[in-house]
């Protein structure tokens, strides 16, 4: 079943809940990196591109990197 997304940053579109799953946590791990000092900013820096790395192998690519650029 596919989810219609709308994101703030004017995304519309469609994806299952798996895509939709890694876009709110890369939301969460930006937000938080940007909102945190030393140790907690590094970590969710570090997560938030890795699991960016992991998503660009996501068959809906297209649709994650569109709805959190």
């Amino acid at each position: 079943e596919m989810l219609n997304i709308e994101a703030m940053n004017y995304f519309s579109g469609q994806m299952s809940a798996d895509a939709a799953g890694i876009t709110a946590c890369l939301y969460l791990y930006s937000h938080l990196s940007f909102h945190t000092e030393g140790a907690d900013q590094e970590r969710f820096s570090r997560l938030y591109h890795s699991l960016r790395d992991w998503a660009c192998e996501h068959d809906e690519k297209e649709a994650i990197l569109a709805a959190i650029d």
